[in-house]
């Protein structure tokens, strides 16, 4: 092989790792974002690409010079396309980087390894010599890409089998999951720098004046990929303890309330019994009064008598007596405060639609409503309950006033409440409400989409009848 030939394929084994780069990156973006597929991806993928081809054709660009231009392009795409995700963008290119100079060790010790070997039985006498040394220059040029690849590819394939679904973060836990990886890019630089330095009469090689960090320094770098990658999986399992505490929290908190509610609804009919059983009682002491010509005491009597039974009325009736309790209840609460409420909601006896799941939904919706419009001016306070059938799904409307201000996390499909407990030992309940609301519609193979436009914010919850999993 000539020097021409030779020059020729490290220029395209230049350019295949640019593109080779590019795809290792968008899988490590793609195990912990899991964006749909589609032209925004596509092109996004083609501009990373075809910047690092781009920089990898300049000589003069340094190779910190094509990571700040590929980052300015990730966090760019991010801001558009994953707003409120940079800490997670961040991370991950973080651990890109360390993958990246961890594989480039590893491939660099065992490069050294055959080179040595496939060198040292070069004759310098044998007219082919140049030819041999180009070809096995090659060769081992093909290697430590192949050696590079099958690295990074190995260490990404654990991370994806141990990360099933996108990661929430926020700077704490980005700082504290990119520790290792600072130190692996710190580590890299550091034995790059080593690996040949000019001296006054020679050259230092660090593989060849130093053997044992051949072994040493891939054995390092893979201890460092090892800690990363455990890291991140004993921050998912921590996660996933957090999201099933909450869970726990929000499933027992909206089973006392509804306790709670059937408590209420078993005093409120027992109420009525009571008034019906006395009723006999009231007429007789107003016959007694009438017959007396005692006038002016049988108004307050019957005036008494209707303040109790107003009491008892239910001002909405909707079928079943846990979202009457529930609707009622809100009412009541929302009247006091001076908000209107506007309610068009019936349960049928053909509802397959678990009342105690329309109650979980009713009771965060409505919850948030209130909170939302106690903020406002008393003439923007409005709550509309709506309940409409389409084919053989129920739709759940609650649209409310509020005030233009919302919370949105990064990795939250809804934006999170401003409640606060102060009680010690409970959890914030951030957005706990509607993520409630969520597990509900996705068990009845359902969905939940929530809209603010101007100063009005819309939930609405699809439930489908008779499909219900468990």
């Amino acid at each position: 092989m000539s020097r021409a030939g030779y020059e020729a394929f490290s220029g395209f084994c230049d350019l295949y790792l640019a593109i080779l780069q590019t795809m290792l990156f968008l899988v490590i973006w793609d195990i912990f974002f899991r964006l749909e597929r589609g032209k925004r991806e596509a092109i996004f993928a083609g501009i990373l690409a075809a910047v690092n081809v781009f920089m990898r054709l300049c000589p003069h660009v340094p190779g910190l010079g094509r990571y700040v231009a590929s980052a300015a392009i990730v966090l760019t795409y991010c801001h558009i396309r994953c707003r409120g995700c940079l800490k997670k963008a961040v991370f991950t290119m973080l651990l890109f980087y360390n993958f990246h100079g961890m594989s480039f060790l590893v491939a660099s010790s065992i490069y050294q390894f055959i080179m040595d070997e496939m060198l040292g039985s070069l004759d310098v006498q044998d007219a082919a010599y140049m030819f041999q040394l180009y070809r096995k220059l090659l060769i081992g040029q093909g290697c430590i890409l192949l050696i590079y690849m099958l690295a990074f590819s190995f260490a990404a394939w654990i991370l994806k089998k141990m990360i099933k679904s996108p990661l929430s973060m926020n700077w704490q836990d980005t700082v504290f999951l990119s520790v290792l990886n600072v130190v692996g890019s710190m580590l890299v630089w550091m034995v790059t720098d080593l690996l040949m330095v000019p001296m006054e009469q020679e050259i230092f090689c660090l593989f060849t004046q130093k053997r044992e960090m051949v072994w040493r320094i891939p054995m390092i770098a893979v201890l460092l990929c090892a800690g990363e990658i455990s890291a991140v999986y004993i921050f998912r399992k921590y996660k996933e303890l957090q999201d099933e505490r909450e869970k726990h929290f929000v499933e027992e908190q909206q089973t006392n309330a509804l306790k709670r509610r059937l408590e209420e609804a078993e005093h409120f009919y027992g109420s009525i019994r009571k008034v019906r059983h006395e009723m006999k009682n009231h007429m007789a002491n107003i016959k007694g009064l009438v017959a007396g010509e005692k006038y002016g005491e049988v108004e307050t009597y019957i005036e008494k008598l209707d303040a109790t039974i107003q009491e008892l009325d239910y001002k909405f009736s909707t079928g079943n007596a846990v979202t009457d309790v529930i609707i009622n209840d809100k009412y009541r609460r929302a009247a006091t405060v001076g908000i209107t409420c506007r309610v068009k909601f019936e349960y049928r006896e053909t509802d397959t639609v678990s009342a105690f799941d329309l109650g979980i939904i009713l009771n965060n919706l409505l919850d948030n409503a209130i909170e939302a419009c106690e903020k406002l001016e008393q003439e923007k306070r409005h709550i509309s309950l709506t309940l409409k059938r389409k084919s053989h799904f129920l739709l759940i409307e609650v649209e409310n006033n509020f005030d233009g201000k919302l919370e949105w996390r990064e990795g939250e499909r809804f934006p999170a409440t401003t409640k606060q407990d102060g009680r010690p030992g409970i959890l914030p309940e951030h957005g706990i409400g509607l993520k409630n609301v969520w597990d509900v519609a996705e068990r009845y193979l359902g969905s939940m989409d929530v809209k603010a436009q101007g100063e009005v914010f819309r939930v609405t919850v699809m439930l489908q009848q008779g499909e219900r999993c468990r």
